[in-house]
């Protein structure tokens, strides 16, 4: 899947979020010198509630992120075409859709790169 429709599924994921149970979204990118296989890095956007979310880069795949996320409700997995360098654009650009549309009063959580 392309960087651009996920990001746009991610915005809107937070956007339409209702419940107040923590959900994640998952995305995994390809990794080009293994032919397309997953690469072993993440993105995670979490949302602990409906008011706000945090987007984070990590070094594993998900598989291998912190156990406690594994246990929360994973709301989907995409698996990105592009390559890992591609994570920090990806989360800029959910934070730009989200930070862009005036109906959006859900909160960006700060968070450090894991």
């Amino acid at each position: 899947m392309k960087l651009e429709a996920i990001a746009g599924n991610i915005a809107h994921a937070i956007k339409d979020r209702s419940s107040d149970g923590p959900f994640n979204l998952a995305v995994e990118f390809t990794d080009k010198a293994t032919k397309g296989k997953s690469a072993t890095g993440c993105v995670i956007a979490h949302m602990p509630d409906h008011d706000h979310y945090t987007i984070t880069s990590y070094d594993q795949r998900y598989m291998d992120v912190d156990p406690a996320l594994l246990t929360e409700e994973l709301g989907a997995f995409f698996e990105c075409d592009d390559d890992l360098d591609q994570r920090q654009p990806l989360i800029d650009q959910v934070n730009q859709l989200v930070a862009d549309d005036p109906d959006n009063q859900v909160t960006l959580e700060p968070t450090t790169n894991a």
